[in-house]
């Protein structure tokens, strides 16, 4: 009886727990299935997403590293309406001097006996700073370098030993001036050899020729501003009288109405942004500019021509600016800068010409706006210079030095009477250019 109730027992105990076995199996295999399932939509979401990440970088190369990237907005508008749009300004610095001459007695000191050789360098010693200083520096070459077989001599007819050519060019000039009433004192070789040895010495000659010239013009490219550079005389001292106008044209520049259109015309058929032509006219040793003078300078300035630098009279004359007659362009002119070295003064010609010791170096600061391509004189200014002559002895030979006044006003190595005639040319030079 027990045994059978055991089993009875069991039987009960199997038909309930089978059903609870199979429920859990049936409920463990739905969790798997379920779980499965989740797995394998987390990896498709996944690669959507990475998906889109790629196709949001393709799309937006521009924001990214993309090496052929044309950058993101912001550069872009950077790039559009930046540089482009930002003007930039182009500065350069003119300077101009007047009348290099060379009577007997400069380069007699200029003679230096140990080595039978002339040296000029000291000459400019104290101006080298200020024309080195400048991007484009001009003089006025008043005398002739025709060769020793031809004697050297001053006034009135020049012939100077080339080592003057060394001097200008160690003084810093770029660009020589040559036409003037002394350019043909040596005849046609004079001119001639005169612009070889300039050549040679890597200055541009501006106003004579070799031979005839297909242009009448130098072009000065200078940090992106091209300068076009004239000069013309108004007198040979009739040295041209054994030459035909013809061959005086193919050598030398001279003034006239027809010679300056021609030529302007010419220099601006290569778009130059500044004209500056030097003038050799005008009466010598007065203080107000000619009728001639201010005659031609407006006529230049109607032409279009910037700066009107002018020479001979060998004393300072008064700069102005002054208007095109159509009122459409204004031109600067300097009737005259003087002498920056001669022999003209106190001691040789009398007390009064002691003007004829002043000079300049007269500076044009420039200004090209590279957006709108226009260019403008922004500044001019001026160092006055004074020629000064001494010799250990009192007597010649002497040594000429040209000294930046200011720069040796007070100067305890000069002697008082000197120091007051620096002070006197101070005042001279100040009072006739009259720039303020």
């Amino acid at each position: 009886m027990k045994r059978t109730e055991q089993n009875k027992n069991k039987s009960i105990l199997l038909k309930i727990l089978v059903p609870v076995l199979l429920l859990i199996v049936v409920i463990g295999a739905a969790y798997g299935t379920f779980t499965f399932l989740n797995d394998d939509g987390e990896p498709g979401e996944e690669v959507a997403v990475d998906e889109e990440s790629e196709n949001s970088e393709n799309d937006g190369g521009t924001n990214g590293d993309d090496p052929e990237s044309d950058g993101s907005d912001d550069s872009g508008s950077e790039a559009d309406g930046g540089a482009a749009s930002e003007s930039e300004t182009t500065k350069i610095t003119i300077s101009t001097v007047g009348d290099i001459m060379a009577h007997d007695e400069q380069y007699w000191g200029a003679y230096v006996e140990e080595t039978d050789s002339y040296d000029f360098k000291p000459v400019f010693e104290h101006v080298k700073p200020y024309l080195e200083e400048a991007d484009l520096a001009i003089g006025n070459f008043e005398t002739t370098v025709a060769g020793e077989d031809r004697g050297y001599t001053g006034y009135p007819l020049f012939n100077t030993p080339d080592a003057i050519v060394e001097g200008v060019e160690y003084a810093g000039f770029d660009s020589i001036v040559t036409s003037n009433n002394h350019s043909l004192d040596m005849g046609a070789q004079g001119i001639e050899r005169t612009v070889q040895k300039l050549e040679e010495a890597d200055m541009d000659v501006v106003g004579t020729y070799e031979e005839a010239p297909e242009e009448r013009h130098v072009i000065k490219d200078v940090n992106g501003i091209k300068v076009a550079l004239l000069a013309f005389t108004e007198s040979m001292n009739g040295m041209d009288d054994p030459y035909t106008d013809e061959e005086v044209h193919n050598m030398i520049d001279v003034i006239s109405e027809e010679n300056l259109t021609a030529a302007i015309d010419a220099a601006k058929a290569d778009d130059p942004d500044i004209i500056l032509t030097y003038m050799h006219w005008g009466p010598e040793y007065v203080e107000e500019p000619g009728d001639s003078q201010k005659h031609y300078a407006q006529f230049l300035a109607d032409q279009g021509v910037d700066l009107i630098i002018g020479s001979h009279p060998h004393v300072l004359q008064r700069g102005e600016t002054i208007e095109s007659s159509d009122g459409e362009h204004e031109a600067f002119v300097a009737y005259s800068l003087g002498n920056f070295v001669s022999n003209q003064r106190l001691e040789t010609i009398g007390e009064d010409f002691q003007p004829n010791e002043d000079g300049v170096i007269m500076h044009f600061d420039i200004e090209k706006d590279t957006a709108s391509d226009e260019t403008t004189v922004a500044d001019i200014s001026y160092t006055p210079t004074w020629v000064y002559r001494h010799s250990e002895t009192g007597e010649r030979p002497f040594d000429y030095e040209i000294l930046p006044v200011e720069d040796f006003q007070g100067d305890e190595n000069l002697p008082d009477s000197i120091l007051e005639r620096l002070d006197r040319s101070l005042e001279r030079t100040n009072s006739r250019l009259n720039l303020e």
